[in-house]
């Protein structure tokens, strides 16, 4: 299977409170993978996340309502083998999340976002 089959094969969950973010992220990955989920913060984030059982997350950390670190928190909880990736313009301790699979620090670069993605399925494949 190629990479963009893998990705067409998927359903991704896309979480960030910011509307130009998750508007033209949102399109770009709208064509790479087969479902596109949207959330505008934490809370809406982890009820999709329940609702839909997606294959993998991106998220962003600073969020209203719930931050990504506490809605990581939780899906670990629910399911601790979906791929998390989260998106920050934050480098630092402040902002680390050690319960995700990768940190992208912003600016997202596509190419970056769909190499994280593909290294995540790769890597939940192999564990089976």
């Amino acid at each position: 299977m190629t990479p963009a089959e893998r990705l067409k094969g998927m359903t991704l969950l896309y979480v960030e409170d910011e509307d130009v973010a998750r508007m033209a992220v949102g399109a770009f990955l709208k064509r790479q993978v087969g479902v596109l989920l949207l959330a505008r913060n934490g809370q809406d984030g982890l009820d999709q996340f329940q609702l839909n059982h997606p294959d993998i997350v991106v998220s962003d950390l600073e969020m209203p309502v719930m931050n990504g670190m506490q809605m990581v928190h939780k899906m670990r909880q629910l399911n601790n083998g979906t791929p998390i990736i989260i998106t920050t313009a934050y480098d630092d301790e402040a902002h680390a999340c050690p319960e995700a699979d990768r940190v992208i620090i912003k600016p997202i670069m596509f190419n970056e976002l769909l190499a994280n993605i593909l290294d995540c399925l790769a890597e939940r494949a192999a564990r089976g």
